[in-house]
């Protein structure tokens, strides 16, 4: 990887933009068996015309969600209204605060109210709201994104006491050229569209740009629509083999859907609990599909973790506390819940035998990110809050200032400018510098990092390169203060 240029290209770099959301955690409930995905009793005549496909489509149908997402754009407008003839010659100082909506799909994966879809279906949202088949509706917030693989993981919190209907992982490295898959989503506003097709190919590469593109993908002929993508596409069975991110728009029929398998090897670190709750515990775990169904098994130990004395690379995560773990989500949600100094009770089976193993999780102390964000990168940030924002004439009222560059450092270099606002680091939401700095901590000298930056009303992502050493030069912290006052705020 590179680093590149940000400046005078950032128009032809437009990405879906970022969510302006905080991390969330919530309630853990097992996922092994989701009886919530009961299908309604049907007529003695209906029951004639049921083939596989309205059995799948019944079955999973409650844990698919719509997902509206709304941004806010800043427009100017005339003095006379919006089609005043002197704009042109007299630029109107005024501006006001658009929303626009945008819709996507998703589906529940975990009983406690986590949610899959595609990064970019919320990436440009400043609120997210989740609407599920009985209309009950939920703001949601994004856990993590990861925009190299088109991934999202939002939460929305159930009420108390209630649980969420929920899609088990299914598999995806058995898939065949022919089968005939689903696909359920919210095409155009639809809600809970259904349309089948089959597999027409595996393992396809979709390229956008010169920087970003998705491998190992499946190819399907059932129309996949703006508004599907996020859904999710099922077997024969109902079973959630891949989730529906894109098709080719100059031609019919040719839809892309990435593989659930890569979601179960992603979601580890889309939903670290370690770094969300800024804990210590030291073993790194993955999902394998066996003769015996899915299990879970640590792939590695951290020297000098609390984990390192009690659980061996090899070993399956039977339980975690009192609840079984079948599935990677059984496992990540369920990490999700602990805090520092709390006693993790996990169940393992290590040569053919039950092993108890009690781990106290530890506190992990916070990085400075202002340090951290001008020793790598050499630029100086300052958190935006409303009333900052609405003084600058910011177009987003949460992110990461940019208040101060160094001469020739990399985000000198990149081209970024005072006034512009950071809002991502790699997948993870630095929306405050806290967040910024657990982001941060583990970057090291030469690494590159794929950071999101609004000017005015554009959205976009660049790769930047982490220094070896700090420079000395710094431009003026309150340049961006004096340049609102006078006018020429970067936008």
């Amino acid at each position: 990887m590179r680093a590149e240029s940000f400046g005078g290209r950032i128009a032809g770099r437009i990405a879906a933009g970022a969510v302006v959301a905080a991390l969330a955690v919530g309630a853990w409930a097992q996922t092994t068996q989701p009886a919530s995905l009961v299908p309604p009793a049907l007529s003695e005549a209906q029951k004639t015309r049921v083939n596989p496909v309205v059995t799948a489509y019944r079955k999973v149908q409650p844990a698919v969600v719509n997902i509206s997402s709304q941004k806010l754009v800043q427009q100017t407008f005339g003095l006379f209204g919006g089609s005043d003839p002197f704009e042109d010659i007299f630029p109107s100082p005024l501006r006001r605060r658009v929303p626009v909506q945008s819709l996507g799909s998703g589906a529940i994966i975990h009983p406690g109210g986590y949610i899959v879809t595609n990064a970019h279906v919320v990436r440009r949202a400043d609120k997210i709201t989740v609407t599920l088949q009985d209309k009950t509706q939920y703001e949601a917030k994004v856990i993590s994104a990861d925009p190299r693989h088109d991934l999202a993981v939002l939460k929305v919190e159930p009420k108390a006491g209630h649980s969420l209907p929920y899609l088990p992982l299914g598999r995806s490295d058995d898939l065949m050229p022919g089968e005939t898959v689903i696909a359920i989503g919210n095409p155009l506003g639809y809600a809970n569209s259904l349309t089948t097709g089959v597999i027409s190919a595996l393992d396809r590469t979709l390229e956008f740009g010169e920087d970003v593109s998705y491998t190992g993908l499946i190819q399907t002929d059932a129309p996949i629509n703006p508004g599907n993508s996020g859904g999710p596409l099922l077997n024969i069975h109902g079973e959630f083999i891949g989730i529906n991110t894109a098709i080719r728009a100059d031609a019919q029929n040719i839809g892309f859907a990435i593989p659930v398998d890569a979601l179960a090897r992603e979601l580890p670190a889309l939903l670290d609990f370690e770094r969300i709750n800024r804990l210590i515990f030291g073993a790194e775990v993955a999902q394998r599909h066996t003769e015996a169904g899915d299990m879970v098994f640590v792939t590695a130990v951290r020297a000098g973790t609390p984990a390192a004395q009690l659980l061996r690379t090899g070993d399956r995560v039977v339980q975690v506390d009192d609840r079984k773990v079948g599935q990677i989500v059984d496992y990540t949600c369920g990490m999700l819940d602990k805090r520092a100094d709390q006693v993790v009770r996990l169940t393992l089976q290590r040569g053919g035998k039950d092993v108890a193993a009690a781990v106290r999780v530890k506190a992990k102390p916070r990085p400075n990110g202002k340090e951290l964000a001008h020793r790598w990168f050499g630029m100086t940030l300052r958190e935006v809050t409303p009333e900052l924002a609405r003084d600058l004439r910011l177009t987003v009222d949460r992110g990461l200032l940019v208040v101060g560059l160094e001469a020739d450092g990399p985000a000198h270099r990149l081209g970024l400018k005072l006034g512009d606002v950071l809002f991502q680091v790699g997948q993870f939401y630095t929306l405050d510098l806290e967040t910024l700095g657990t982001v941060l901590e583990d970057v090291r000298a030469g690494q590159v990092a794929r950071i999101g930056i609004v000017r005015h009303n554009v959205r976009a992502w660049a790769n930047i390169q982490a220094q070896a050493a700090p420079q000395t030069q710094t431009a003026p912290a309150d340049a961006p203060a004096k340049r609102a006052k006078s006018g020429q705020q970067a936008r």
